[in-house]
């Protein structure tokens, strides 16, 4: 009977060998609007590639690009039917399933990339408590850019942008609430519909971050870009809990150092991309830089001031508007004293 009993352990062990060695890779489906044949797509590859090597191919991805599943609220759908299992946001769903994140796209808050990146990083415990309480794992946070006004005409003061209706992209709550307070007219559409819309002369430009307006082409249609950087853009990667619990723990530890290679990437392509773009890729194709006087930003800036509290009490807690005011302050203040001990 011990011989018997030793033999069918042996058995036992054989036979889970073999199922885990013949066991079927697990297909992580991935969806963004992001389009196909661009640095983005290229990056998603890459992920995907070092995600498959990490885990001996155990762990594969497959995205679903261009919007090909849906605009971010019906892949959000989709993840709840269990027909994806994470999306790249272009931001606007990150707003939707993290609400203290609108704090970040609030219009003339921040000045520089690195002031957003520096609160956004302050928050990240909150955004991820309210990603988690939605059923979803957020990977990371991306810095797409600053927003840049792209438009037939010049836009060279206050004046002349209060009477140029902008295109924004309709599921973005935060520039849908913020625009109109400013007295700035804009025309919400899909993505698909804003080339359209230019055409047709509907909106006379775009509210765009320099690598969406490279993207998908509006700034081939513009001829005017306004390197006023009114506001910043910073989209999320996220998985579902239930995709994300489904791993095994080296598995998920292989996505997060994936994921967190992949932002860096993304960060890194997002800021070059905005240097070589405004600084000249951009009157390559034909888009004239309109010098923004120092008039403009400051008159700008102030009436964004001015409508801060009614713009930010539609979107986020006052308590949270006035944490991040208080860190840009400590930010601003460090890199002041920074500069200046760099000059000495």
């Amino acid at each position: 009977m011990a011989i018997l009993r030793t033999q069918l352990v042996v058995v036992a062990i054989a036979v889970a060998v073999a199922g885990i060695a013949h066991a079927e890779p697990t297909t992580l489906r991935m969806g963004t609007i992001a389009p196909g044949g661009t640095e983005w797509a290229r990056i998603t590859r890459a992920i995907a590639e070092d995600l498959s090597t990490r885990t001996d191919g155990q762990v594969l991805t497959k995205w679903y690009l261009g919007g090909i599943a849906g605009d971010e609220l019906q892949m959000a759908e989709r993840v709840r039917k269990d027909q994806l299992d994470g999306i790249a946001s272009g931001g606007t769903l990150c707003t939707r399933l993290s609400p203290s994140m609108r704090v970040l796209r609030i219009v003339g808050l921040f000045q520089t990339r690195d002031e957003s990146a520096y609160v956004a990083g302050r928050l990240k415990p909150i955004f991820d408590d309210e990603f988690h309480k939605a059923g979803f794992v957020n990977l990371g946070e991306v810095g797409i850019g600053p927003d840049l006004i792209f438009s037939r005409t010049p836009i060279m003061s206050m004046d002349d942008l209060k009477k140029a209706r902008l295109w924004i992209w309709e599921l973005d709550q935060v520039f849908r609430a913020s625009w109109p307070l400013l007295g700035v007219p804009v025309v919400p559409t899909r993505i698909d519909d804003a080339e359209r819309a230019y055409d047709e002369k509907r909106v006379d430009g775009f509210l765009a971050v320099p690598t969406a307006a490279l993207a998908f082409q509006w700034s081939a249609k513009a001829r005017y870009v306004s390197d006023l950087r009114v506001s910043f853009l910073r989209s999320c990667i996220l998985m579902s809990t239930r995709a994300f619990d489904a791993l095994s723990l080296e598995q998920r530890g292989a996505l997060l150092q994936t994921a967190g290679k992949g932002i860096l990437q993304l960060e890194e392509l997002g800021r070059r991309q905005d240097e070589q773009l405004v600084g000249g890729l951009f009157a390559k194709q034909g888009l004239t830089k309109t010098a923004v006087s120092e008039a403009f930003r400051a008159d700008f800036f102030a009436q964004a001031r001015a409508v801060r509290e009614q713009i930010a009490a539609r979107l986020v807690p006052a308590a949270l508007l006035q944490r991040v005011l208080s860190l840009l302050a400590d930010y601003r203040a460090e890199h002041r004293a920074f500069q200046g001990d760099s000059r000495r």
